[in-house]
């Protein structure tokens, strides 16, 4: 994919990093001259040191053949003047980070894929790790529920039992279980084991008991 990212703060510098590592070609703006500097001392990656809300900047970093732009600065009003334009220039996907609540109707409207606030997720991600110290990693499912990540503990009593007979809470699922690197389907007949990472599908309220049922020993 070719691919424009708007902005080389924090956000930008780890996109960049992704896409380069997977082979995409990659193209930075960025308006200050520090950031890029220091972008282009830890990437071997293009960027332009110019301004992303005019046409001309767009057009130099070779919009018409771009298959993304994400914009990732911390100002909606520039974020939302990039899509605008890209839009505009048929720009397939657009991705954009959204700092204020009241801004994401007007992204919504252009059809842009959007991001929470980066701060907003990191303080919700250790809240819920406070809050639910035996969860790997959280994800929501529309409002109600989540899909979460859990080890199952080196003395759970549910050590060899097949999912048929864990007696999870209600309208809780297994979706996934990864052993030893490798990816397991589950079905009813998979056992569990120690060390087993269960990624599970419930509503939020069932963490607590998914939590406790799993490190049970």
């Amino acid at each position: 994919m070719y691919i424009i990212i708007i902005g080389a703060g924090g956000i930008g510098k780890k996109l960049v990093k992704f896409a380069l590592k997977d082979k995409h070609n990659v193209i930075v703006i960025e308006k200050e001259q520090e950031k890029c500097e220091e972008l282009v001392r830890k990437f071997d990656v293009a960027i332009i040191h110019a301004d992303a809300t005019q046409e001309e900047t767009l057009k130099e970093a070779e919009i018409k053949k771009a298959d993304a732009l994400i914009a990732t600065t911390a100002d909606d009003s520039i974020n939302l003047m990039v899509v605008s334009l890209a839009k505009n220039m048929n720009v397939p996907l657009l991705i954009s980070v959204v700092n204020k609540e009241e801004a994401k109707p007007m992204f919504l409207e252009k059809e842009v894929n959007i991001v929470k606030n980066p701060d907003d997720l990191m303080a919700e991600y250790l809240y819920k790790s406070l809050k639910h110290p035996t969860v790997d990693d959280f994800m929501h499912v529309g409002e109600k529920a989540e899909m979460f990540t859990l080890p199952l503990s080196m003395k759970s009593k549910l050590s060899g039992k097949s999912i048929k007979k864990l007696k999870l809470p209600k309208k809780c699922l297994i979706v996934a279980i990864e052993r030893e690197g490798e990816f397991i389907i589950p079905t009813e007949e998979v056992e569990i084991f120690p060390g087993d990472k269960i990624t599970v599908l419930a509503p939020g309220e069932q963490v607590d008991k998914l939590g406790k049922l799993l490190s049970a020993s």
